[in-house]
């Protein structure tokens, strides 16, 4: 969704069609759907980094997966109560991208719904094995007469 944002405005010819407008407010539309873009494809990329860190469940992996759930309810949301006004023959683009936006808002929701059940229950997602490379802990303690001293 992010791409296809970046390429909306040449897509839809935005240059022509704000052409009686102010060039502020010209500007203005340009410069908030780049800017939309550009927190869109940092928020997939939040979410991808989320999904490989997804065992440890620290702050960063719950605030990127409920920061991203929250806006995909909040745009699906707008869109139901404010449909984009379009042609007739374009209706179904508006139920599409609707459709769109409760389905990423629902995945969001079931990972949620999946951290929150594990958590409440004290659980881990996936456990976590022995030492962080992986290895087993089969160091042997000391023994001889410097362990000796040492015990003493």
């Amino acid at each position: 969704m992010a791409v296809y944002h970046f390429w909306m405005p040449y897509q839809w010819d935005w240059t022509s069609k704000l052409r009686a407008t102010p060039p502020a407010i010209a500007w203005g539309a340009f410069m908030i759907n780049f800017c939309f873009s550009v927190l869109l494809l940092w928020g997939a990329a939040l979410t991808v980094l989320a999904a490989f860190r997804w065992a440890q469940q620290d702050g960063l992996t719950r605030c990127a997966v409920w920061g991203m759930g929250a806006f995909w309810v909040l745009n699906a949301g707008y869109q139901a109560l404010f449909p984009m006004p379009l042609p007739e023959d374009f209706r179904a683009v508006g139920w599409f991208l609707l459709g769109f936006a409760v389905v990423v808002a629902f995945l969001y929701a079931v990972a949620i719904a999946v951290s929150l059940s594990a958590t409440l229950k004290g659980r881990e997602l996936i456990p976590k094995q022995g030492l962080t490379s992986g290895a087993p802990n089969n160091a042997q303690q000391p023994t001889g007469p410097a362990s000796a001293a040492t015990e003493a």
